[in-house]
């Protein structure tokens, strides 16, 4: 349900200064005050997994944030984190603030920055999973304002295209699939077993979409910036839905001859069915927005509605690709 998330923690200066000795930071040591952030950090990681500080920041009259992560499958040790582990998320991140500072009631005055949704899969076969990221090639370029992006950079600012992975972002949101075993692996980082043949789906949402949730004016949800209130089974099944769904989209994937016998015993005109064909032909080859050049809007969404109606995710699998099966189960199942 929950990767991660950042929060927002309101301070005093003199608590920075007990926040650095002990976590034997010196402070007057380093040039850069982003040395010395991600010295503490460092040194944070080491002693409680699950931890980091992102930032720290001063905003006059002797008031600072503290800008702190919390990587909640690694803080549990588990990676299906559901509603009912709230409490005792809450109460590690307690207990971690009171080693830091004494006490915990900058929890009480928290605002959430971002968090990250995630659903993970796991698909043993590893000819599945490179079928996956091959149809997610095939996949909307663009999504409510979300940009699917092929290339990044690595850590050296490199091009770094992305094989195993699918990413569409935007300022206020990012989605993206990717192998838990080769993220690890390119990090160069121990493979935990819960994530050994894990695809995740990972939406993450910003500062900038929670601030407009948080609006009342008829634009936003009146939605507060708290991590309790994020944390709603209900809330998160509605995003992963209403962002993840549409691009990914329902329905089972097929090869064409599959979904042509599907077609064949649907109740459908013999007309549709032929269009309906066409339309995977044209996806298979060009893209799930291929069609968008010649289908109005409304024939488009109706084209999609048919074919997930009848369990037919509308990107189709390769059929001159013999090293992938005829069919295979979406895996993107809430």
């Amino acid at each position: 349900m929950i990767h991660s998330v950042e929060i927002l923690l309101p301070v005093t200066y003199e608590e920075v200064q007990q926040l650095f000795k002990h976590n034997r930071i010196k402070a007057e040591a380093y040039e850069k005050f982003g040395a010395v952030v991600k010295k503490l950090s460092q040194n944070v990681k080491n002693e409680h997994p699950g931890f980091s500080y992102t930032w720290l920041s001063s905003i006059g009259k002797g008031l600072w944030n503290v800008h702190l992560k919390v990587d909640i499958v690694k803080l549990l040790r588990k990676s299906e984190i559901t509603e009912k582990d709230y409490p005792r998320v809450e109460a590690l991140i307690r207990k971690f603030l009171i080693s830091q500072f004494g006490n915990s009631s900058h929890f009480d005055e928290h605002t959430l920055t971002r968090i990250d949704y995630k659903l993970d899969v796991v698909i043993p076969n590893k000819n599945h999973q490179k079928l996956i990221f091959h149809l997610y090639e095939k996949y909307t370029e663009r999504y409510r304002f979300k940009e699917k992006i092929k290339w990044g950079k690595d850590e050296q600012g490199n091009p770094l295209k992305y094989e195993t992975s699918q990413y569409h972002k935007c300022k206020s949101i990012e989605f993206i699939i990717y192998s838990k075993e080769e993220e690890r692996i390119a990090k160069g980082e121990e493979i935990q077993p819960y994530e050994k043949d894990v695809v995740r789906f990972e939406l993450r949402l910003k500062n900038d979409h929670l601030n407009a949730m948080k609006r009342n004016d008829g634009k936003g949800k009146n939605r507060v910036k708290k991590l309790s209130e994020y944390f709603k089974a209900d809330l998160y099944r509605k995003y992963m839905i209403n962002h993840v769904t549409p691009i990914i989209r329902k329905g089972d994937y097929y090869k064409i001859t599959k979904a042509e016998k599907i077609l064949d015993d649907s109740n459908f005109s013999r007309k549709k069915k032929e269009k309906l064909r066409s339309f995977l032909v044209d996806v298979s080859k060009n893209g799930i927005d291929a069609p968008k050049q010649y289908l109005s809007k409304p024939t488009y969404r109706k084209y999609l509605q048919d074919l997930e109606a009848i369990g037919i995710n509308p990107v189709p699998i390769p059929k001159n690709r013999k090293d992938f099966p005829n069919f295979m189960r979406n895996p993107f199942i809430l």
